[in-house]
């Protein structure tokens, strides 16, 4: 059963027997208590209704396997994504245990002004956001939207735009790709869906976000600064993209050259430096552990070997051969958000400067 406690308590305020209830205490008619727990009951049985916005890996990947928890998804798609998906459903292939799933989810091509949902899971690239913002301003039946992208730079916006809405901040914990309409994907263990808000309170929709992705299949977590997180990620994903970019999108190559590695690791460890100057927490503990914490020449192995494994070929290489706009724009952040700071970072510019080609 995966109905919130805020989907409860928003639809026990609009129910016409909590408007009856005072005329029935008044008469000490305390059937009242009865339809109360009736009524709640009723809701306790219905299915949170969720919106994915995006059709995409991730978007299909958390569709599929919530619809399969809740019975309650809407998939937004378009274009050539939305004939694929009327045709032959949601296909997915975990690329780790070969499971292979198809389920047929409902499908919209856009959310209308009156569109009522409980929650809204915007999965866009980062440069599309904007596009998407006016159209969640103009829905006036969905309260809460859980936005999963890499732009750090993008949350003060969220947030003033979209107000009185509430806003929450989540990273996916998947990565895949998309060939003939299957989606080929893998869950990251070292990566967990994180969520959060970027105040940092971790309020009662957030708790109960993380129990529906662990009950549909998603190991999660929450993160009291999403802030930070994301910066952490921006520095450390657009280093990678730049490396394979720089091998011509080949991953195993990649992988193959002590040097290329090298030169990504020690990028990366020049923009935690910066964060930490700029008093950005490196975050997840992982992370920090192993560029910060970790001898370089064993942290050049670890990822020479992640990144010709599934991990590297499933989970990084496709986003970041696909994403070329978005990881030029995070790259565009991240110069920014280090120069900021008193580091010293030649190989991190030497790197991302591949985005300036």
């Amino acid at each position: 059963m995966i109905a919130s406690f805020f989907v409860l308590v928003e639809k026990l305020k609009y129910s016409p027997i909590l408007d009856q209830s005072q005329n029935l205490w008044s008469k000490n008619d305390f059937s009242v208590a009865k339809h109360i727990v009736e009524l709640v009951m009723a809701i306790l049985e219905e299915k949170m209704k969720i919106l994915v916005y995006g059709a995409g890996v991730i978007g299909s990947v958390y569709a599929a396997k919530l619809q399969k928890t809740t019975g309650e998804v809407t998939l937004l798609a378009r274009g050539s994504r939305l004939v694929h998906l009327k045709k032959e459903g949601v296909i997915l292939k975990n690329g780790l245990t070969n499971e292979l799933i198809k389920i047929r989810i409902p499908l919209t091509q856009e959310l209308l002004p009156e569109d009522m949902y409980d929650l809204i899971i915007v999965t866009v690239r980062s440069e599309q956001i904007g596009s998407v913002i006016p159209i969640l301003k103009n829905n006036r039946g969905s309260s809460l939207i859980l936005f999963m992208f890499n732009d750090p730079g993008n949350l003060p916006k969220l947030i003033d735009e979209l107000q009185p809405k509430k806003v929450l901040i989540g990273f996916p914990g998947i990565g895949g790709t998309i060939q003939n309409n299957c989606v080929d994907f893998i869950l990251i263990d070292q990566q967990k869906t994180t969520i959060g808000e970027v105040n940092g309170k971790s309020r009662i929709e957030i708790k109960n976000l993380k129990s529906l992705f662990i009950s549909a299949g998603f190991p999660a977590d929450i993160n009291d600064n999403m802030s930070a997180w994301l910066k952490t990620h921006a520095v450390f994903v657009c280093c990678v993209a730049a490396a394979i970019g720089k091998e011509n999108g080949d991953i195993c190559r990649l992988g193959n050259s002590w040097e290329s590695v090298k030169t990504m690791v020690k990028s990366i460890r020049e923009g935690f430096r910066a964060c930490s100057v700029l008093n950005i927490p490196v975050t997840p503990f992982n992370l920090k552990v192993i560029f910060m914490f970790t001898p370089e020449w064993l942290c050049i192995l670890y990822w020479q070997r992640a990144l010709k494994g599934k991990l590297g070929t499933l989970g990084m290489a496709p986003h970041a051969n696909a994403a070329k706009a978005e990881m030029k724009l995070l790259a565009k952040n991240v110069i920014s958000m280090v120069r900021s700071s008193d580091q010293v970072t030649p190989t991190l510019d030497r790197l991302l400067s591949y985005y300036n080609q």
